[in-house]
């Protein structure tokens, strides 16, 4: 066996190592010759590209989140490498030999030897009695020699080298003065402007461009410290990009997926990755399972959700995204089990927040997916009224109840929809459901009735969509509009639109997420626009102190007048004081002047590039806006085409019945499921012009099903 390589002999070897492909990849580049295939999603990838399968995994047991040891290993999908081949090989240049400098050696004599046998201890032989020891007289004290004087020495005169002392130049002042503004001072309005003047100057600029980003983050101008970061970030020395991306993957905004395209090519070239137990960018591991969700690619997406870890603030969020990447992956079991520990942490939090309201609907319609009515129909129930999703969930609930054949329940809560308390919403695909559950209930008259009403309402409003989208032929269209309307509330019709559709265009979350984006942009620009105020307000107070110290020094001249000894101390004192006082007093005045009039330049560039992000967004926005349009256009012609088809039903089921009747036929007596609340808490429909907020969800009909039974459902 051979022995164990120790350190000293690793070293040779790393060098030699390290030679060795320094030289190849001076020599010829590598190319890929066959392209690798992705691992699959039940493996985790680091953002080293190395697949991992976790020996500990998070189960759901009975409710709750437990770590459970795998005993058998599945056998795994790591894909495949991509194979690469050799470039062409370009000209080795090796460095020139170097010749070895002989070195003399003098030669030294040996020490002399020492022979120990004269240093052996003897032996003592011991006394047989004490002996008295003679007497002595005290010695003489002794004689002092005299000392001379010494003679004066000698000394060498010093040989004095001067060296020259590179003083500060003027960039590095200014530069350090900013530095103090920013980090001891916190005065984040006199930094901007310092570091602002230093842009030009190539010896500081990068170091001011960096400085500059996070006095704006300071700031509030996220923007703004995002495009100077970015100017960092592609600098050529790699130092400076490395703390570039490390600052922007820190400091990532929320929603900011922009960001990941442009930031995750630049951390893998420079190797730089995040603890996830210091939770610094989890914001930006948020960003990524969405981004590439987006995407498509359920591995890197989850990935990036599994970098957060439990004690994070974002964990529910991250847990939320995985359940929806699992879902994806057609695991919707796992899916369900994640969605509920979500919807407990979030309803023991936050029960009434908005992410809660979507996480239940998310878990309704997993549950709905899987076939689990009665699960589904609960989970609709925890969908918080105020919420701009309730609505959607009250027509999804009632065909959980259609499916499971309570058509008295799914017929009473659609017909809660359309009393005169909702006459404002814009709900067309409610009056199908309600159609189809009096249809099953053989109760054909009332069906007729409410297809009847549905035209009527809604066959108007399509014509209204069809006339708008002839004209909207940009996404900036469908912004305008929804502008006019968020300017002029109280109309009833804007742009030809009526309200109740322009206010259920406005709440889809992709029109949302892109309106956060440009309100976040207008709460920048009114900062940036602060920053100019907050200085002239600097140069008043500054002026308010010269005024203040010069009638100090007036005062103290008065009571004064000439004096001496002490009076005259004291005086002198507190003169230097107020002089002290009023050339600081100068000095800020100056400073914040000369920093007004310096970032004026600054914020002309800064609105301008916020004036066309904020128009990017814009544009997004509308075409947001445009394809919900279409979505609940198509849906609204769909439910209108249903309607002539239902109306056929009815008629054809009420002639049948009609004549199964007049037979002397009996009525279905056979009872259905039937998804309601507890006993004792379901209510019949009889209205009488009010309805109470905490009954909805829970109505139903008093109609009875008065179908043959064979055709009972």
């Amino acid at each position: 066996m051979k022995p164990l390589m120790t350190t000293f002999q690793l070293i040779p070897c790393l060098v030699s190592l390290t030679a060795v492909f320094s030289v190849s990849a001076e020599a010829a580049d590598l190319v890929t010759a066959t392209k690798g295939r992705p691992p699959g999603p039940e493996m985790k990838i680091k953002q080293s590209k190395v697949p991992q399968f976790d020996l500990i995994q998070k189960k759901m047991i009975n409710g709750k989140i437990d770590l459970v040891r795998v005993n058998k290993i599945p056998r795994l999908n790591i894909g495949e490498e991509d194979q690469v081949k050799r470039g062409d090989i370009a000209p080795i240049s090796l460095p020139p030999e170097k010749t070895l400098r002989e070195i003399n050696v003098t030669e030294r004599p040996s020490p002399k030897e020492l022979f120990i046998d004269q240093y052996l201890i003897k032996k003592i032989t011991p006394t047989k009695e004490a002996k008295t020891l003679p007497v002595t007289p005290p010695p003489a004290p002794a004689e002092t020699p005299t000392i001379t004087e010494f003679a004066p020495l000698n000394l060498a005169e010093p040989q004095l080298q001067q060296t020259k002392v590179e003083n500060p130049s003027p960039a590095e002042m200014k530069l350090l003065q900013a530095l103090i503004f920013l980090e001891d001072k916190k005065d984040y309005n006199m930094a901007l402007a310092l570091f602002a003047e230093l842009l030009d100057d190539a010896a500081v600029k990068t170091e001011a461009t960096y400085q500059l980003a996070l006095t704006s983050r300071a700031l509030g101008l996220y923007s703004e410290y995002k495009f100077r970061m970015n100017q960092v970030l592609h600098d050529p020395r790699p130092e400076w990009q490395k703390r570039a991306a490390t600052s922007l993957a820190i400091n990532a905004a929320e929603g900011d997926k922009e960001l990941v395209a442009l930031l995750d090519p630049k951390l893998e070239d420079l190797k730089i990755e995040f603890n996830p137990t210091e939770h610094k960018a989890d914001q930006y591991q948020i960003n990524r399972a969405k981004y590439y969700l987006d995407k498509g690619d359920l591995t890197k997406a989850f990935a990036a959700a599994d970098e957060i870890l439990m004690d994070s603030q974002l964990y529910t969020e991250a847990l939320f995204l995985k359940s929806l990447i699992i879902y994806r992956g057609g695991q919707i079991q796992e899916a369900i089990g994640l969605q509920q520990a979500v919807l407990k942490e979030v309803s023991e939090k936050n029960p009434k927040s908005e992410f809660h309201a979507i996480v239940a609907l998310t878990l309704a319609r997993l549950h709905f997916q899987a076939a689990q009515y009665k699960e589904a129909f609960d989970t609709y129930l925890k969908v918080d009224k105020k919420s701009p999703e309730w609505l959607q969930a009250m027509m999804e609930q009632a065909w959980t109840q259609i499916l499971s054949q309570d058509y008295e329940g799914a017929a009473g809560n659609m017909f809660s929809l359309h009393t005169d308390f909702f006459k404002k919403s814009f709900t067309p695909e409610s009056y199908v459901v309600r159609t189809v559950a009096y249809l099953n209930l053989c109760q054909f008259g009332d069906g007729a009735k409410v297809l009847f009403d549905f035209k009527r309402k809604y066959a108007p409003v399509l014509k209204q969509m069809t006339e708008y989208q002839t004209k909207a032929k940009q996404n900036i269209n469908y912004f305008d509009t929804i502008k006019l309307w968020a300017n002029n509330p109280d109309l009833k019709v804007v742009d030809g639109l009526p309200r109740e559709f322009i206010y259920a265009l406005t709440r889809h979350p992709s029109f949302v997420l892109e309106q956060k984006m440009i309100n976040s942009i207008e709460d920048e620009v009114s900062n940036m626009n602060k920053i100019q105020i907050n200085l002239i307000k600097i140069e008043r107070q500054s002026l308010v102190a010269q005024n203040d110290a010069r009638a100090q020094l007036i005062a103290l001249r008065k009571k004064y007048g000439k004096p001496e000894g002490a009076a005259a101390t004291e005086y002198s004192d507190k003169v230097k004081v107020q002089e002290r006082r009023l050339l600081a007093a100068k000095i800020q005045h100056y400073i914040a002047k000369k920093a007004r009039n310096s970032i004026k330049a600054l914020r002309a560039e800064g609105l301008d590039r916020l004036e066309k992000e904020k128009n990017h967004f814009r544009d997004l926005a509308g075409l947001a806006l445009k394809k919900r349009f279409q979505q609940m256009m198509t849906r609204l012609t769909e439910s209108l085409d249903q309607s002539e088809v239902l109306q056929y039903e009815i008629y054809s089921g009420a002639g049948e019945h009609l004549r199964y009747q007049m037979a002397g036929g009996e009525i279905n007596e056979k009872e259905r499921p039937e998804l309601k609340v507890e006993d004792g808490k379901a209510l019949n429909w009889d209205f009488k012009g009010e309805i109470w907020e905490d009954e909805l969800g829970h109505y139903r009909s008093s109609l009875k099903n008065v179908c043959a039974p064979e055709d009972n459902k």
